[in-house]
């Protein structure tokens, strides 16, 4: 049975702010080589239906349904800023989304929605248009959009992915092997 798009986007934020606030909206977090840290998320009012029409007729980008989801429950988030020194993961809002993709030379409807430690969270609209449920990428954050590296999942799968990771850059996961891990 097919799953409607955007359902696992509103359980994996219901869960994680669940989580927040059962512990008084910080949650501790083991990330990559044993890091242990104090952690807390921050989430914008969501998006209206305007304002989802608006920013479609504004870039001609399409919303994925399960992006739209998210922004419909958050326009926008910063994720496992650690308490003490802060962070870099930041889910941008749809203003901040048109405003930062006007430095970026157009590109088959590609726009960027998230900051990660310089990595860049990229939707390709053209191939959501096109039926492909596999229109996520990443690209470092001085590399330009079609330089971008496919992720082969949506955004929903990203997110949950992603938020079971604590925050770790999951993607990069199949480059280290246990010959070069020690090295990097």
């Amino acid at each position: 049975m097919m799953k409607k798009e955007g359902r696992l986007v509103k359980q994996t934020l219901h869960s994680l702010k669940k989580r927040l606030e059962d512990n008084y909206q910080i949650i501790e977090l083991q990330n990559e080589q044993g890091h242990v840290f104090k952690a807390t998320c921050t989430f914008t009012p969501p998006a209206s239906e305007k304002d989802i029409i608006y920013f479609e007729k504004e870039t001609g980008f399409i919303l994925p349904e399960d992006y739209k989801a998210f922004l419909q429950i958050s326009n926008g988030c910063r994720l496992f800023d650690d308490v003490q020194f802060g962070g870099e993961i930041e889910l941008f809002s749809l203003e901040k989304i048109i405003e930062l993709n006007q430095d970026y030379d157009p590109y088959e409807g590609c726009f960027v929605i998230a900051y990660i430690y310089q990595d860049h969270i990229v939707i390709h609209s053209n191939l959501y248009s096109q039926n492909s449920r596999n229109y996520l990428f990443w690209k470092s954050h001085i590399d330009q959009l079609k330089e971008a590296i496919p992720l082969q999942m949506n955004f929903e799968l990203w997110l949950e992915r992603f938020i079971i990771s604590q925050g770790v850059k999951f993607w990069w996961w199949p480059i280290y092997t246990a010959e070069n891990a020690y090295y990097s």
